[in-house]
């Protein structure tokens, strides 16, 4: 009996680097920026988590931000090189995409803007080819000063705002503070209403930019699935945040291998395994066992692996240890990412 073809996708920015590199662009550029883009950041999650607004995509931060970059100047140029001066990776990365992908066909599909993803390929030998992520073209846009202006009063005007709370028992609004509701309300105005009106371009760019994240994630997984005849059953993919939850629930239900890496709550809920590390050795572990033997060898891999009383590292099924490995994956994403990208969706 043949053995079926299988596929190996991974998340980018979590399972194979460190950065959170939207979020360090707008912090390079913007001023508080970081602060700007976490509020944006849970807003996003407000409307793919909470809201459930039509259309959204978890990881649409990566089209919000994308006027208020405009605003201050930055231009391709200026993310090309920063991203190939600031790409972090996990420890082992190189091991782990050198390694797989000599063992069985290997993707990269990430909501990462793409001068970002090609700096990692540059960097890993990976091919870029073999990727799908976030379209950029900030040169194709021009502001006039009048909005420029606007879009900077209207960034100190978010700054003003608090960060907002999602309770993990929300399902609307309604569930939130005062104050986070009218975060929201204004939010809501700005991106929705105002960005659109006298002759504003600012609307026109957040509908352009693309970012593959939830749904476009899952459509890419499928058209790569699609385009190498392999079942989703045959296919292990590697996430670690919400806009993995998609393509984790899809490859879950048909069977395959769902693994979070270092994956925050969403991503915990959607998928059926974890890892909990300081490198990628897990991942490599595991991927090399799928390669080999399909979701059985991973399992039994798992099985046999050795227990341990440090924080790290910390592997299992979430049916069998989901609060020893939810701690553990939290440990991990503060210390291995950092405090500020551990907050965000």
């Amino acid at each position: 009996m043949s053995t079926p073809p299988r596929l190996f996708v991974t998340d980018c920015e979590g399972p194979l680097t460190r950065n959170d590199n939207a979020m360090e662009v707008t912090a390079a550029f913007v001023p508080d920026g970081a602060e700007l883009f976490s509020r944006l950041s849970r807003y996003d999650d407000f409307l793919a988590d909470v809201q459930h607004k039509p259309g959204y995509n978890a990881g649409d931060t990566l089209r919000l931000i994308v006027p208020f970059l405009l605003a201050y100047g930055v231009g391709d140029r200026d993310v090309e090189e920063y991203s190939a001066d600031t790409v972090l990776v996990v420890p082992g990365a190189r091991d782990l995409l050198r390694d797989v992908a000599a063992a069985l066909p290997s993707y990269i599909i990430s909501t990462s803007y793409s001068p970002y993803v090609r700096a990692l390929c540059r960097g890993t030998g990976f091919p870029f080819a073999q990727c799908r992520c976030t379209s950029l073209d900030l040169d194709a846009w021009h502001l006039t000063a009048d909005e420029a202006d606007w879009l900077r009063d209207r960034a100190e005007a978010i700054l003003e705002q608090p960060v907002i709370e999602l309770p993990e028992s929300a399902h609307s609004a309604a569930d939130l503070s005062a104050a986070d509701q009218a975060a929201v309300a204004a939010l809501d105005r700005l991106f929705w209403v105002e960005m659109g009106a006298q002759g504003r371009r600012s609307a026109d760019i957040v509908a352009t930019v693309r970012p593959v994240g939830g749904g476009l994630k899952l459509s890419a997984l499928r058209e790569i699935a699609a385009g190498r005849r392999v079942a989703l059953a045959d296919v292990m993919y590697v996430g670690d945040s919400i806009t993995d939850v998609p393509p984790f629930a899809a490859v879950r239900e048909a069977g395959g291998v769902a693994l979070s890496f270092n994956g925050n709550r969403y991503a915990l809920a959607a998928a059926e395994l974890a890892a909990a590390a300081a490198d990628t050795a897990p991942t490599r572990k595991l991927a090399l066992a799928f390669a080999a033997g399909g979701r059985d060898a991973v399992l039994a891999a798992i099985g046999e692996w050795p227990p341990t009383t440090k924080p790290l590292p910390r592997v299992g099924l979430l049916s069998e240890a989901a609060a020893a490995l939810a701690h553990a994956s939290a440990y991990a994403r503060s210390h291995v990412r950092g405090e500020r990208v551990a907050r965000l969706g």
